[in-house]
């Protein structure tokens, strides 16, 4: 994919970085150039330098050709203009906003821009820390909630993942085992260990 990342601080040198790694096409866009030298001697993508509203700028990175772009400079407000140029003038296919301020990201969620909140997603790893458990909770992701619960039985011990019975319109998202680690892309055969825990989702909206 052709992909633009918008930001050059941590989250954007990451990004850029972890995307060109699994083989697409990136270009980064910041008006700080000597952010640059954070991509690293292995970045093989294209640095862009100029302010991030102009369009001849994106257009220098490609948007006319984009599939992704990632607005994720540390400032809500060029985030959200960003993001609105690339969909309404350039009509790029995904746009993923990062918004730091939760109230903000919930009101640009209901004008259904793809929204991510680094505030909402610390708080609830930090809770969940502190509590030292993974609580049942609702998770947004762009306009859809999913909603996760925790379950174990001691029955389930010695089955396989595809063995365990699940409710009407619900899933088995993950198992987390005897370490607290959470295992995903699980194989149906898998079976349940002691002590471990399933994670159960089902779309509510």
């Amino acid at each position: 994919m052709n992909i633009i990342v918008v930001g050059c601080g941590q989250l954007g040198t990451r990004l850029a970085n972890t995307l060109c790694r699994l083989g697409h096409d990136v270009a980064v866009v910041t008006r700080k150039a000597d952010e640059f030298s954070d991509l690293g001697d292995d970045f093989s993508g294209i640095t862009v330098s100029g302010v991030p509203l102009d369009q001849d700028v994106l257009e220098q990175a490609g948007i006319e050709e984009c599939d992704v772009l990632l607005a994720v400079t540390g400032n809500d407000n060029q985030n959200i203009v960003i993001s609105q140029i690339a969909k309404e003038i350039y009509h790029v296919p995904k746009v993923i906003t990062r918004i730091m301020d939760p109230v903000r990201e919930t009101v640009f969620e209901n004008f259904g821009m793809h929204t991510v909140c680094p505030t909402k997603l610390a708080a609830t790893t930090v809770i969940n820390t502190v509590l030292d458990e993974i609580s049942d909770q609702m998770i947004t992701f762009g306009v859809h909630t999913a909603d996760f619960e925790v379950r174990s039985d001691k029955r389930w011990v010695g089955k396989m993942v595809c063995e365990i019975p699940v409710h009407e319109d619900e899933m088995i998202y993950a198992v987390i085992d005897a370490s607290g680690a959470l295992r995903l892309n699980l194989d149906p055969e898998r079976v349940i260990g002691k002590n471990e825990r399933v994670v159960f989702s089902s779309l509510v909206d």
